[in-house]
């Protein structure tokens, strides 16, 4: 009964996380658009954000389970560039651009420091305040690699300027009538984004409290259970943006929400973590979810310089998925 009460509120902690993350990612999303920020830096910022992985990481660092917060940072990474890529290319094939690929082998770049961090198998507190430094010279370069995208959504902006100077009389008349309108609807956006930040801050120690309650009760480590159980829900908003994008055919914003997620994890909620408390990895992590994460994402990296992929490859990522779960699972 006891395993049964811990699966369950395991369950309510998971949806909590995933319908915050998706109220707090939409809202965001919003109010970056009324900033006018184009759609590729929205997709690697903001579909990359979890903050649903860090609160969580960040959680099991500060009660004492620095396991559990690498597992679940490493079965994240893994769970979007296997099992979400997969999905995404089995629904419809991927077109890319060279503009993918240049934000790909920044990716890479920036990550290399912690991935070489991870297998010493500590992260203590100055290598953690040492990502989130990286993270921000990431941001910076982001900006200056594609700054194109900053000057086309200026662009449109003084293309919007133009068009109001030639409507001034609808537009009084919109300010007059829809003013209180507009701010509605802005409070209604940022209760919305409020309220995702808070359903958070609830399932995050949800998570954490039950999936050790779950691991201890079948006989499994922390790093197992954080890099299966709780990696699959906290890596389901990447998932379903998997499905969302293949319906839409917009496979370039999957792959921007993979890369920024990937990045965002290694950097920021890794770095939080070990600021919090210095995290470790146990064999299985540094054996097994450690060489499995950085050969998927060399993958991933391989398959953005490729301008089609098929079908087939989704196979072949979900195949590594399983093989991955069967792996940390029953090795001894």
């Amino acid at each position: 009964m006891t395993l049964l009460i811990a699966c369950g509120l395991l369950l309510l902690g998971i949806i909590l996380l995933m319908w915050g993350a998706d109220r707090f990612v939409d809202g965001v999303t919003d109010l970056a658009k009324m900033l006018h920020v184009s759609t590729l830096l929205i997709s690697i910022i903001l579909l990359g954000l979890e903050p649903e992985e860090m609160l969580t990481a960040a959680i099991a660092a500060f009660r004492g389970m620095p396991t559990l917060a690498t597992g679940n940072i490493l079965g994240t990474n893994i769970t979007v560039t296997t099992l979400a890529l997969g999905i995404g290319l089995l629904l419809a094939p991927h077109h890319h651009n060279r503009q993918l690929a240049r934000q790909a082998l920044l990716a890479a770049g920036v990550t290399v420091c912690p991935i070489v961090f991870l297998s010493f198998g500590t992260v203590n507190r100055w290598m953690g305040l040492c990502l989130l430094a990286i993270f921000v010279v990431y941001l910076w370069l982001l900006f200056r690699i594609e700054p194109a995208l900053v000057l086309e959504a200026r662009s449109d902006d003084d293309d919007d300027d133009d068009d109001d100077d030639d409507d001034d009389d609808d537009n009084d008349t919109r300010a007059k009538t829809g003013g209180w309108i507009v701010l509605l609807s802005n409070w209604r956006l940022i209760a919305w984004t409020l309220g995702g930040l808070l359903a958070m801050t609830v399932g995050g120690p949800l998570v954490v409290d039950n999936a050790l309650q779950v691991a201890n009760s079948l006989g499994l480590g922390q790093g197992v259970i954080g890099a299966t159980i709780v990696a699959l829900g906290t890596g389901a908003e990447i998932i379903a943006l998997a499905i969302t994008a293949a319906r839409k055919q917009r496979s370039d914003i999957l792959m921007g929400g993979i890369i920024g997620s990937f990045v965002y994890n290694l950097l920021v909620t890794l770095g939080l973590a070990a600021v919090i408390h210095p995290v470790t990895l146990d064999l299985k992590l540094l054996f097994i979810a450690l060489p499995v994460m950085c050969f998927a994402f060399l993958e991933v990296l391989f398959l953005t310089r490729v301008k089609y992929v098929g079908r087939s490859i989704g196979y072949i990522l979900i195949a590594m998925y399983v093989a991955y779960l069967i792996g940390i699972l029953f090795s001894s």
